[in-house]
């Protein structure tokens, strides 16, 4: 919807009834009715504020015509000062709004041909619940498809806009909608960046095309496809997509309804493509992961000599466009060490301890993301994964519970970090490991990680004695001017937080000692 720039002639003869009334009334009456019209038609108002406004306008022409005995007036304005404002409002509506096609001159989508292909009917039909809906199929340039406003993914997101500025969004307020670039109360914050998951969409596109035919009306009315189409805009406006990925997402294959279609044809098409479930299961992402690190090790064969750092950064980020995952490499780098930590465990379990291959892969499938937490810790003393790589023992044990599915929880497999470095509970790790049962075997693990915590809390506990002893004595003993010149201001706050956080505390313990403070 637009604001319109002219007024028609039934609309103009709707609004002087208004004002010559108003004039016969009270020229000064008759004056703010034009005027709050004027502001309808200039600066639209939200409804709420229309109804205000248009109310006390119909409150003040009874009153006038009252006052003045006018019984013609006053009968005319009698009745429910609500419908009367009601009726006032649809032609301030008419005068403010009219859909885009009747205001300016929209160009109508066809498909077209492109690249050698020519636009020609979908065949075998496509049927939409139960329904064969004959349909055409051809490209046209995504740029000149226009989002559709009355989808119902946007229900909310429409109202909470019409809400606050009185009518529809444009075609560009409603791509800001699609790209979350619209301040709207109550989206979750883990949403408002890319609530539709268009960039990820866009990502896809970018690298295969646009594969499922957006649906058009007869008329040029995207039917379904608006994330499709509003991804193409994200790709065609984006420095992320270099020439030949915009390429990719300026002329997109489309289906449209022909001239037959019906009503019951066209709520088929939507109903049938937003509520049935298209069955599609998507890759796990051990099978994801396996195929980005296949990959990586394909293209560090081709490389001459073993690639730097700046080298390695710049393949990656290849490798993540490749796989539509965005120039930003961390999923790939997570993949490439999970799958290290993978070809670890399988090779342990298919060569060594002679398993069956394909139950050893089923429980790397099934257990992939336990491999995320195992490669915690990499580089830092006491981490998951820098334990596991100075003892083979002890990372083949890890490997032997996996398997035996004797962790019961990703939580337990982080506890690890905990659990690998207290003699006690590697123990029970070990035990856990030759235990056939399985329930007392993952009671052990429990144990283990019970164990570990208990002890770590005790040295806490223990320690403290000596800790305040020695930052009581280095307390006495810096120079004043070291708390001027050399210490940072946070640190300074920090340090009068804690001592007056353990102020009372220490008082009262001390007191309870029998110690005069």
């Amino acid at each position: 919807m637009v604001l319109r720039t002219d007024i028609t002639e039934d609309i103009r003869k709707s609004i002087e009834v208004v004002i010559e009334e108003a004039h016969r009334i009270s020229t000064d009456v008759a004056e703010e009715v034009k005027e709050i019209l004027q502001q309808g038609k200039e600066n639209p108002l939200t409804p709420d504020e229309s109804f205000q406004l248009l109310t006390k306008i119909i409150a003040v022409l009874k009153h006038s015509a009252s006052k003045r005995g006018d019984q013609a007036t006053s009968k005319s304005l009698e009745g429910d000062i609500n419908q009367i404002v009601q009726q006032v409002i649809q032609i301030r509506e008419r005068v403010m709004q009219d859909p885009i096609q009747e205001t300016t001159q929209t160009k109508k989508v066809e498909p077209m041909a492109y690249n050698g292909t020519k636009p020609g009917p979908v065949l075998p039909t496509p049927c939409f619940q139960g329904r064969f809906i004959p349909m055409c199929s051809g490209f046209v340039k995504s740029t000149d498809i226009q989002l559709w406003n009355e989808n119902d993914r946007l229900d909310i997101h429409l109202g909470q806009f019409r809400q606050k500025n009185g009518r529809d969004p444009n075609p560009e307020e409603l791509l800001d909608i699609m790209f979350s670039k619209m301040e709207l109360p109550g989206i979750a914050d883990d949403k408002k960046n890319d609530q539709f998951e268009i960039i990820e969409l866009a990502r896809s596109i970018a690298v295969n095309g646009v594969r499922k035919p957006p649906i058009l009306d007869v008329d040029g009315t995207l039917l379904d496809g608006n994330r499709r189409v509003a991804a193409c805009y994200y790709i065609r406006n984006s420095d992320e997509f270099d020439s030949e990925q915009k390429r990719r997402a300026e002329y997109i294959l489309v289906w449209q309804l022909t001239e037959h279609a019906t009503d019951d044809d066209r709520n088929a098409v939507v109903v049938s493509l937003n509520f049935e479930s298209d069955c599609k299961l998507d890759w796990p992402d051990y099978i994801k992961a396996r195929k980005v690190y296949e990959e990586w090790q394909s293209m560090l064969t081709l490389e001459p000599r073993l690639p730097g750092r700046q080298r390695q950064a710049e393949m990656k980020r290849e490798l993540s466009m490749k796989f539509a995952l965005g120039p930003d490499t961390g999923t790939v780098n997570r993949y490439l060490k999970m799958v290290d930590w993978v070809v670890d465990f399988e090779e342990y379990h298919i060569n060594q301890k002679k398993r069956d291959p394909y139950e050893v892969k089923h429980r790397a499938d099934r257990y992939f993301q336990y491999f995320n937490e195992l490669t915690s810790g990499e580089t830092k003393y006491g981490g998951i994964a820098f334990t596991l790589n100075q003892d083979d023992g002890l990372k083949h044990t890890v490997f032997d519970l996996l398997l035996d599915d004797k962790f019961t929880n990703v939580l337990q497999v982080r506890a690890l970090k905990q659990t690998l470095n207290n003699p006690e509970s590697r123990e029970l790790l070990a035990r856990a490991r030759n235990e056939s049962d399985l329930d007392i075997a993952q009671d052990h693990i429990q144990d283990a990680i019970t164990t570990a915590n208990l002890q770590r809390a005790e040295r806490r506990a223990l320690g403290a004695d000596s800790r305040i002893e020695s930052f009581v004595k280095w307390l006495e003993e810096v120079p004043p001017r070291a708390f001027r010149d050399q210490i940072k201001p946070e640190n300074l706050e920090g340090l009068l937080q804690a001592l007056k956080l353990v102020e009372p505390m220490v008082k009262e313990i001390l007191l309870e000692k029998g110690v005069e403070v």
